[in-house]
This record gives C-alpha cells, sequence and structure tokens, in this order.
C-alpha cells in the first residue's frame, strides 16, 4: 500500500441561469455588519439582548417567505412549550410570531424561531422581545426590546439553491470538501456508508464551502457516498448528486503532537517527537517508522496508554540533562537507533511523518517553522489542537517551551 492513501473525487453541477425570484442578489444596506456577525446590535447586547445572527441586521432582499430567524444569546434558555416570546412587527404596525424552537448552530449561543406566516414585500420588519417572555436558564429575565431589523424582497424565494463545484478529499484520516451555491445557505456534508452515517458542518451561511476536517466515525476501508446539501433562507432545498468514494482502511489515532528540533542541550541526545495516542485503548507501536526527510526508523514495539503520550528520541537521550524540560512521569520513553530520522531533525524546517507498519502516513508535521534562530534554542513547535488536521495553520509558528509528556 503507498505511504499515502488519497481518495480524489469531483462533481460539478451545471444548470440553467438562476431565475429572478430565486434572489441570489440578497444583501445588506450599504455600512452595515457581515453576515453571521452580531455587531449591528452591540448597544442591545451589552444591555443583554439577543443579538440577530440570520437575517442580519441591516439585511435588505430577505425572502417574504422567511423559514426562520436566528438569534444568538449571552446563555442557554428556558424555551417555553408554546406561546410566542418573540415577534416580528412591520412599520404599518403588524406583526407577525415567531416560535423559539432548537439551538441552532453558531459562534455561540444561538437559537432558531420560525414565522407564523408570510411577510409583507418591500417591508422592514423589526425583531422585538416581549417582556417577562423569555427567562435564561437560572431564571434571570431575558430584557424586552428591540433586536434589530431587515427589509423584505418584492417576492418569495421559490427556487432551490444551485450547488457546483462539489469536490471531496481523503488524506490521512482528513476530509477536505469544497463547493459552492449561488444564493446564500446554510449547507452541510453527508457521508453513508452502508446503513451508518455522518453529517459535516461546513461553517456559517455563505456560497462558498470549504471545509477540512477529521474523517467521522465510520466503517473503514469499505465503499461510502457523499452529497453537498444547501438550504437557503425560505427553506428551499438542494442536494447535489451523489459522490462514490472509497474510505480509507483504519490506522491507529496517534497524533505527532510536538517537534523539539533545536534542544538546549545537545542536539545529538535531546531531540524528541511527541505522539498521543487518542485511542480508548493502547496502541502499540510494533513496525510503525518515524521518518524525516532523507530517512526513517523502525519503532520498537513498545505500547502508548490510552490517552497517554510517547516521546521518540535518540538512543543516547538523557531524561534529565539539567538544560531541557525532564519529561512527564508515565510518558512512554521510545528510543531509536542512532539520532532520529537520517541524522537528526534539521532546525532550519524539516519534515516529520509516523508511517504504519503497511506504510499509511498516520500523522506528520510538515517542517513548516525554521528553529534555527537564537530565539528557538530549547523550544518547541506544538500542534494547536490534537484533532487538527495536518496542514501549517494546526502549528504554533512562534517559540514556546517544550512540554514533553504534557
Amino acid at each position: 500500500m503507498p505511504c499515502s492513501r488519497v481518495c480524489s473525487l469531483m462533481l460539478v453541477t451545471c444548470a440553467a441561469c438562476s431565475p429572478s425570484t430565486d434572489l441570489a442578489a440578497e444583501r445588506r444596506a450599504p455600512g452595515t455588519p457581515t453576515a453571521g456577525g452580531g455587531t449591528a446590535n452591540d448597544a442591545g447586547a451589552a444591555l443583554g439582548l439577543p443579538a440577530l445572527v440570520d437575517p442580519p441586521a441591516g439585511a435588505v432582499q430577505v425572502p417574504t417567505n422567511l423559514a426562520k430567524v436566528i438569534l444568538r444569546f449571552s446563555s442557554l434558555l428556558q424555551v417555553p412549550d408554546a406561546g410566542a416570546p418573540l415577534q416580528l412587527r412591520a412599520n404599518d404596525g403588524t406583526q407577525v410570531a415567531l416560535a423559539l424552537g432548537d439551538t441552532a448552530p453558531c459562534s455561540g449561543t444561538c437559537y432558531a424561531a420560525t414565522l407564523a406566516g408570510i411577510l409583507e414585500p418591500t417591508t422592514r420588519y423589526v425583531v422585538e422581545v416581549d417582556a417577562d417572555a423569555l427567562h435564561f436558564e437560572g431564571g434571570k429575565p431575558v430584557p424586552a426590546g428591540q433586536v434589530g431589523s431587515f427589509t423584505t424582497a418584492d417576492a418569495p424565494d421559490e427556487y432551490a439553491p444551485l450547488i457546483s463545484g462539489f469536490a471531496m478529499t481523503i488524506d490521512e484520516s482528513c476530509v477536505h470538501a469544497q463547493f459552492m451555491t449561488d444564493e446564500a445557505a446554510w449547507a452541510e456534508i453527508i457521508i453513508t456508508a452502508g446503513d451508518q452515517g455522518a453529517s459535516l458542518d461546513p461553517g456559517a451561511m455563505g456560497t462558498k464551502f470549504d471545509l477540512l476536517t477529521r474523517l467521522p466515525d465510520l466503517p473503514p476501508d469499505v465503499d461510502a457516498q457523499a452529497i453537498a446539501r444547501a438550504v437557503d433562507r425560505a427553506g428551499n432545498r438542494a442536494d447535489s448528486s451523489v459522490v462514490a468514494l472509497h474510505l480509507p482502511p483504519k490506522t491507529p489515532r496517534l497524533a505527532i503532537t510536538e517537534v523539539l528540533a533545536n534542544p538546549a542541550g545537545s542536539e545529538y541526545t535531546q531531540e524528541f517527537v511527541e505522539l498521543k495516542n487518542l485511542e480508548a485503548e493502547p496502541v502499540s507501536l510494533a513496525g510503525m517508522l518515524i521518518e524525516d526527510k532523507t530517512g526513517g526508523d523502525v519503532l520498537p514495539d513498545m505500547a502508548v496508554p490510552a490517552g497517554g503520550f510517547a516521546l521518540v528520541v535518540a538512543a543516547n537521550f538523557v531524561a534529565d540533562d539539567g538544560k531541557d524540560p525532564v519529561p512527564r512521569d508515565g510518558t512512554v520513553i521510545v528510543p531509536v537507533s542512532g539520532r532520529i530520522g537520517a541524522d537528526g531533525l534539521s532546525n532550519n524546517g524539516e519534515p516529520v511523518r509516523l508511517v504504519s507498519s503497511d506504510g499509511v502516513t498516520v500523522s506528520q508535521y510538515g517542517g513548516w517553522v525554521d528553529v534555527s534562530a537564537t530565539a528557538w534554542n530549547g523550544m518547541s513547535v506544538h500542534r494547536v489542537s490534537v484533532d487538527a488536521c495536518d496542514q501549517a495553520s494546526a502549528w504554533t509558528s512562534s517559540p514556546e517551551m517544550p512540554t514533553p509528556g504534557w
């Protein structure tokens, strides 16, 4: 099997031009904040009022058949079982009730509120919270007042979004998916393998989606399929054509989490590569390799405990040399023959890979940081998150103290 298994597929969906009532031109009035933000009602937020997330405050050309309003609150709510604690008030005084429902994904605590009817065309609506209608989980009432406003289009949106450019790759247990829509939409990517499935969230409402994330827990080494799904503000839903793919074989969930290439002590003995076991059970290193740009070492038959750390070190590694931090108690010390890789780790940025016994890359640090400057002496490069996919942004770029086994 090759060192890195890659499954790459691309689907492009083409269709006729979108009808004018598709409201692809939904936009905001000049000077209003970007979609998904809460900056339009900072003053209200300071008073404890929720923030209008979608439609964004000041939006225009909002479809008259708007399906829901999304609000961000400062904390979780006691959501009422019935009634309409929120409302949309038109500039002529008429009202449309909003029924608060489940939480909605956002950067914070958001809830979706469904509309009780169709909105009037080319009309400004203000979102209002009634007095004593909503309470936070602790019982404190949500302040009453106006949350934000938006203006409707002259027609409903009767057409689903058009999805184009759906492409997906699976590499080293990470999924990279991209696609576009012809109008603002919420999106998800659905992967199914047999009777099992998983949904991936590409982020906030938009028209261009680019997702890089860990492959969800699905059966390994089986045929699967994926679709991109988009839902616009009117609730119109579109699915892309099905993309067939093959899920990679299972590899141990071990991550390279820290690299010390420029130790304060001797580079012949004190360099290390830190591994973390992300599995719920011990993982054996038997037959695996640690590789740099020009060579590699077969790792000995040693087990990394569940959730634990291992340090791959040179044969003559000194745990307490008086210059570099001492490894945490319980950290598995994994010596290799001689120095790490071909001849130790280069300070000017050298890739390091952990490779399974059958040649599949399990985890890697791409050598994205040059640590040869004096400021890096005795400092290491850390992975920002153990679940982050292997890319430059997943690693720190400024000197940090080594934390071997921590």
